[in-house]
């Protein structure tokens, strides 16, 4: 009877640490999803501009994803207790911190914009810097 109970028991711990582990990952993708969604909400909301085309070539462009900020090439960025995640510099580099799921390199689409947008604005200054958005009213 104890062998049994513990068994079963045995075989629900088993179930819900599977659980836990599908979960994370769904909670993962849910963020994600609303953290994207969020932001395309905010920027539909500001007023269109069809006339707008402007092109920026940015010729061999460099990103370094890393998995800890210790490998920023920036001392201020790879400094402990840094929150900076990511950063783009005027020689046309990227550097942003990834992590590996199941053999893949992942990084935050979010701030993969935000120094995208740091390279274009390096380019061309109508480009609004993405650190001053605040001044813009935004």
């Amino acid at each position: 009877m104890f062998h049994q109970c513990l068994h079963k028991l045995s075989v629900l711990i088993c179930i819900g640490i599977i659980m836990s582990l599908i979960g994370c990952a769904s909670v993962a993708t849910d963020r994600r999803k609303e953290g994207f969604d969020a932001l395309q909400r905010g920027f539909t909301s500001l007023p269109e501009t069809p006339d707008l085309h402007e092109v920026i070539i940015l010729k061999e462009v460099k990103v370094h994803i890393v998995g800890s900020r210790k490998l920023f090439n920036w001392d201020v960025a790879a400094a402990y207790g840094s929150p900076i995640a990511a950063y783009a510099n005027t020689d046309n580099e990227m550097w942003i911190v990834g992590k590996t799921v199941k053999g893949r390199i992942i990084v935050n689409q979010a701030i993969l914009g935000h120094e995208l947008g740091h390279l274009l604005n390096f380019k061309e200054n109508r480009v609004a810097n993405p650190d001053e958005l605040d001044g813009l009213g935004l």
